[in-house]
């Protein structure tokens, strides 16, 4: 019994490692919860009912909630205001398998003010699309900006692979969208089309803010 018990062990370690390597957060979910259930066997057969087997099981049922939620968005094909805003207005994306692939490389949050987003020289700093809300831009200590709805934090990183070049803190509740960086880049250069929009779309927002910022300084 524990030489079984030992073997599923080291297949749910190996699964949770194989789930770091893929891009999409469908696949991710998929080793995560065979992962999980194996994790549940291994401790079920070594230790009985303990504390491995309850963080096992909460680890199953959480990803399979997640797993759960992310079919029922793809077949029900609907989507969020924020998410009409962005794919149909900001990145202007209509393709809807595109936007489904989109959809899939983006978690939501909902952050409150006084939360800080991104530090000044942070290395690949965070993709972040504002559906709502505020934040401060300050660069040496000094405030020189703020960005809000429709625009995109960590563009100029992203493009230029640079360190991030301000600080960027809330200042009223955001409603924001975090985007998987590396699986988006991937994206792009497999689907040109993607890439396009998404360099329109980053370019934009970087305008606005440069105009803005100069509007400051005058």
């Amino acid at each position: 019994m524990f030489e079984t018990g030992a073997i599923y062990g080291w297949l749910a370690g190996v699964l949770l490692i194989a789930a770091m390597i893929p891009q999409q957060v469908r696949l991710i979910r998929v080793l995560a919860l065979f992962a999980g259930l194996f994790a549940v066997l291994h401790f079920a057969i070594s230790d009985g009912l303990g504390t491995g087997l309850v963080l096992a099981l909460a680890f199953l049922g959480i990803n399979a909630a997640r797993y759960a939620q992310l079919v029922r968005r793809a077949r029900s094909g609907v989507m969020t205001r924020e998410e009409r805003e962005l794919f149909n207005h900001v990145m202007q994306i209509e393709e809807p398998a595109q936007q489904s692939r989109l959809r899939d490389l983006m978690i939501w949050q909902d952050v409150p003010a006084g939360t800080q987003l991104i530090e000044q020289g942070q290395r690949d700093p965070p993709l972040i699309y504002i559906a709502s809300g505020r934040a401060e831009i300050e660069r040496d200590l000094a405030v020189v900006g703020e960005c809000g709805a429709g625009e995109f934090l960590g563009e100029m990183s992203h493009v230029s692979g640079e360190r991030a070049s301000a600080r960027v803190t809330v200042t009223q509740d955001m409603r924001l969208a975090l985007l998987d960086r590396d699986a988006l880049g991937q994206l792009a250069r497999s689907l040109p089309e993607i890439g396009a929009a998404l360099d329109r779309a980053f370019n934009r927002s970087l305008a606005v803010k440069v105009m803005r910022m100069n509007e400051s300084a005058r």
